[in-house]
């Protein structure tokens, strides 16, 4: 179970983010994958997909046994994140995995646009599904958001169905449908079912209103309203959505590290599925909250923020830069190697130390979060300072000097707090 938000002002920028809720302990790490040569097709999973392959190297938040990820940002500046949806038409169990496909439009697309056409294309054509579960079989569709920093789309599944909708302001999406009648295009069967074409209108272009007969709701079309008791996606997503507009005056890194570490007006640990950080949550799937990020855009690049750990309300953010093409990690101290198991070691040691500490209960003690939140303040700052110059050595030495300084700071008081 996830969380994917997307928030927008013109005078705030565009942010994207996403919590990544999988089994608690299936350890999840920032990979920076390269680029790769171009080729006339793309490999999703085991499946060929006759649609060009760009290459693009991409930074990709990977559960440790996938070859695709929860969510990423490409070398173009596209993000991607994906959520767990249950359709009346049940997924392929032989499908491919919607991560998969995640990273695979990653690597051929160079807008939000390419992306979400990437994905209608791909899913009508090819199907998806899988068993998207660490431990035990959990079968599903997907939706995702997609984002460029100059425009972004909600993009929901179902089988092998699609419907998507431009997200404008704030646009916040969990594990249930949420496309109405608000939708801007269908797939072919799903059109004729509940947005037939008023024949008298044929010759006119389709975007024109008169060219729609009627408009049913995509969500009542597909969804399985059985799921939403377990999943609770509309009261996370309300939960997110609720935390963003509160703070559009104020649209930055904190307000969407507000949304992403809240617990919904619950004790810390008390809300299970209702909240969008969550902890140990058991039933119908075990899950907790294993993996954040958070990306925003600036005129030739991006930058990226990423816990490397489970609980956001017990972590701080490290930033990772995009600047002309090319990603610049500032904390050193991170293994972001493709093919390494050191970053989930690193997630499997403080998974651990998060649980001695008290779990969720600690992110309601003042003084922790005092502390969280000084760190991530001078981690910004120091972001603030390289992304300003990203091709001045200097300047970068300095900016990962003072992330480096601040994460080492941070480790050392979480483990005097053993």
């Amino acid at each position: 179970m996830c969380d994917t938000i997307f928030a927008a002002t013109q005078a705030g920028g565009a942010w994207f983010g996403k919590n990544s809720d999988r089994h608690p302990d299936e350890p999840q790490a920032l990979k920076l994958l390269p680029a790769l040569a171009p080729a006339p097709t793309t490999r999703v999973g085991a499946v060929e997909f006759a649609r060009p392959d760009r290459g693009l190297a991409m930074a990709l938040s990977k559960p440790s046994w996938m070859a695709g990820g929860e969510m990423g940002l490409n070398a173009a500046g596209v993000a991607i994140g994906n959520e767990a949806v249950f359709a009346k038409e049940a997924a392929d169990k032989h499908g491919p995995l919607g991560m998969d496909i995640l990273r695979a439009a990653l690597s051929a697309s160079a807008s939000a646009a390419e992306a979400r056409d990437f994905l209608c294309a791909f899913i009508e054509e090819r199907g998806q599904g899988g068993n998207g579960a660490y431990r035990g079989s959990l079968v599903y569709s997907n939706s995702f958001i997609v984002a460029d920093g100059a425009e972004a789309f909600v993009v929901e599944t179902a089988g092998r169905r699609w419907a998507w909708r431009a997200a404008e302001g704030v646009a916040t999406i969990s594990n249930a449908y949420s496309i109405e009648d608000d939708f801007k295009r269908l797939d072919a069967l799903t059109r004729k079912q509940i947005a037939p074409v008023n024949e008298r209108m044929a010759c006119v272009d389709e975007e024109e209103a008169g060219r729609v007969g009627r408009k049913e709701s995509w969500r009542a079309k597909v969804e399985s309203r059985f799921h939403l008791r377990f999943t609770r996606g509309d009261e996370r997503a309300a939960c997110t959505a609720a935390s963003l507009r509160s703070n559009l005056a104020r649209l930055g890194l904190g307000a969407m590290l507000e949304a992403l570490r809240s617990h919904g007006g619950d004790a810390p640990g008390r809300a299970g599925m209702r909240a969008p950080c969550v902890h140990e949550a058991g039933f119908p799937v075990r899950a907790s909250t294993t993996a954040s990020m958070v990306a925003s855009w600036r005129p030739g690049g991006a930058t990226l923020w990423f816990t490397g750990t489970s609980y956001p309300c017990l972590s701080v953010y490290a930033p990772v830069l995009l600047a002309e093409g090319r990603f610049e990690p500032l904390w050193t101290g991170y293994d972001y190697g493709a093919d390494s198991d050191g970053a989930y070691l690193f997630w499997k040691q403080r998974r651990d130390l998060q649980r001695k500490l008290g779990g969720a209960r600690r992110s309601a003690d003042p003084a922790f979060v005092a502390r969280r939140d000084g760190i991530q303040t001078r981690l910004e700052a120091a972001a603030a300072r390289a992304a300003a110059a990203p091709s001045d050595t200097a300047t970068l030495a300095a900016a990962r000097a003072e992330v480096d300084a601040a994460m080492a700071e941070w480790e050392a008081y979480l483990s005097s707090l053993r």
